[in-house]
């Protein structure tokens, strides 16, 4: 890859990230099948496209709508959203504290939320 200075990513709380998604954004989710299995996110519109599989596949990702990228802890989101705006993409954020904050709020979700309950974030104390 060429180095080219990207500007700081855009990073939103999941409060704020689920007014984009009322608004229409897309939520990408980038955990591996296991961990959306255990628990995912719900209530809004959602693709799965796991980081191990975000280089071959992130053309399925629609490049006029606004985007919000996630994981468990917010890091591999961050390196995916990094990556789609290396790509020319202009509506992306990283939803900062990904699930782990998502469970902690109270927010909709699939499968056991306990599952995440020790997801990046260790002691909780920044969630």
């Amino acid at each position: 890859m060429t180095n080219v200075d990207l500007p700081e990513a855009r990073e939103a709380c999941p409060t704020a990230s689920q007014k984009l998604l009322a608004g229409g954004a897309l939520l990408i989710d980038v955990r591996e099948a296991e961990e959306v299995a255990a628990c995912g996110f719900a209530g809004c519109a959602a693709m799965t496209i796991p980081l191990s599989q975000f280089e071959a596949r992130f053309a399925e990702i629609p490049r006029d709508r606004e985007v919000i990228l996630a994981c468990a802890s917010g890091d591999r989101s961050l390196k995916a959203t990094y990556f789609l705006m290396y790509q020319g993409y202009a509506k992306v954020t990283n939803m900062k504290h990904g699930l782990a904050r998502w469970v902690a709020r109270g927010f909709p979700v699939t499968g056991n939320a306990a599952a995440v309950s020790s997801g990046g974030c260790g002691s909780g104390t920044c969630c």
